[in-house]
């Protein structure tokens, strides 16, 4: 399960489907090499090693998808490999519009992930259709997704928090409700075999929330 400002959750459903889709491409790119190279534009996350980033996706993804699992105490390193999952999927929206002969699967992902949040009000809600190019709208959506999981930027603000006195920082850490280690939280740098054990287990997990649909 997953704290976020609407309580403890677990993603179900198409939002799942299209996490573990999105979750499972990364993965491509951890077993093909390209991870490492791969800016997704969150400082947080892109400055991990190898070994961090499979352990931060490991334990978001467990986090999200599973049930069982007991809420995870949240920090910048987690909620950052999280946006850049959604930076991932938007990445892929960018491919599928930018080469209209393929398909566009990816942006369905996201429309049916968008109603099952919707729920009755789908009908109400300013969801795209599949062949819409606009990328500012699906950005929208995906910050609309997004926000259902994470609470907000901070992951992307420890520069902020840094440039103050230790005094000043810790002041206004707490006036905005951020735990004292959020920024200060060091993912585990797994050894490439254990990170080729995790890649296994989440590619599994993934693709039981896949073949679930």
């Amino acid at each position: 399960m997953w704290r976020t400002q609407f309580g403890d959750r677990t993603l179900e459903g198409a939002e799942a489907i299209l996490f573990a889709e999105a979750l499972s491409y990364l993965l491509d790119e951890a077993i093909s090499g390209t991870l490492e190279e791969y800016e997704f534009g969150i400082e947080c996350f892109d400055n991990l090693t190898f070994g961090q980033k499979i352990a931060t996706l490991s334990i978001i993804g467990n986090g999200l998808l599973r049930k069982d699992i007991p809420p995870v105490r949240l920090t910048a390193v987690l909620e950052g490999a999280i946006a850049a999952v959604f930076q991932h999927i938007q990445d892929l929206i960018i491919f599928e519009i930018d080469a209209p002969e393929f398909s566009t699967s990816w942006r369905e992902l996201v429309i049916a992930a968008r109603k099952q949040t919707e729920g009755d009000d789908t009908e109400q809600a300013q969801i795209p259709e599949r062949t819409c190019i606009d990328l500012d709208e699906w950005d929208l959506q995906m910050q609309v997704l997004s926000d259902g999981i994470l609470w907000d930027g901070d992951y992307q603000d420890a520069q902020l928090y840094i440039d103050f006195s230790p005094v000043k920082s810790k002041e206004l850490r707490s006036l905005m409700g951020i735990p004292e280690d959020y920024f200060m939280a060091i993912a585990d740098d797994l050894t490439d075999d254990e990170a080729q054990v995790k890649i296994g287990e989440l590619r599994k997990l993934c693709e039981s929330i896949i073949k679930s649909s």
